[in-house]
């Protein structure tokens, strides 16, 4: 039997794993849709398992919003990396060409824009614990909705451990920096999104506490 962190630390692998190759073996078209649901299904089958992060750039958020221990978020970072790189050796060994993304000047604009999306998204689920079925919808759904709007620009990365899968495969164009800030950008977006997040729980909780609240009338 599996201790929890090792429970966790292999449902990371996992749903990364197949998070990563909708994201790689999708086609061009349907890319932002296949993802979408990918982690839509990924919530539901390992969201009590490990939360379904599947993402740095949503441990971050977490983190940032105390909902994560900063220990077991860098073991969550660090199954995310090996299910990343896991799916770009299975990319390999069938053959199949993957994407190249071609970023604009104001790629990292997007790709922070749209990871603000996803992790505002999650860590609103978290704080505010909907039924499972609505949190894994809105989830998938604002991951769809992250990649649609920065695909023109950025190619809809949104995922440091994809973009670190992009820079050992040679599949972003553009400099060094460039594909460095594609792993930065949602980390920082991430970490912000999660305090603010956290934050406005706080303010509304300190504004339901206070008597000279003004109500909406009944």
């Amino acid at each position: 039997m599996l201790s929890p962190h090792l429970s966790r630390f292999a449902a990371e692998v996992i749903g990364t794993f197949f998070l990563v190759v909708a994201a790689l073996l999708s086609p061009p078209g349907l890319t932002f849709a296949l993802v979408g649901a990918t982690l839509l299904v990924m919530v539901v089958v390992l969201g009590p398992i490990s939360g379904a992060h599947l993402n740095p750039a949503v441990t971050a958020g977490l983190v940032a919003a105390r909902q994560v221990p900063w220990r077991l978020g860098l073991l969550y970072v660090l199954a995310q990396v090996i299910g990343a790189f896991l799916a770009l050796g299975f990319g390999a060994v069938i053959g199949r060409d993957l994407p190249v993304p071609e970023p604009q000047a104001n790629a990292l604009w997007f790709e922070l824009l749209g990871t603000a999306l996803l992790v505002f998204t999650v860590t609103r689920v978290v704080l505010s614990s909907p039924p499972p079925a609505a949190s894994a919808l809105a989830i998938g759904v604002a991951l769809m909705v992250g990649i649609a709007v920065a695909g023109p620009s950025s190619g809809g990365v949104l995922n440091p451990a994809i973009a670190m899968v992009l820079l050992t495969g040679n599949l972003l164009q553009g400099s060094v920096g460039l594909g460095l800030g594609y792993v930065l950008a949602p980390l920082i977006a991430g970490a912000a999104v999660g305090w603010v997040a956290t934050t406005l729980v706080a303010a509304n909780a300190v504004s339901d506490a206070d008597p000279e609240r003004v109500r909406a009338p009944n």
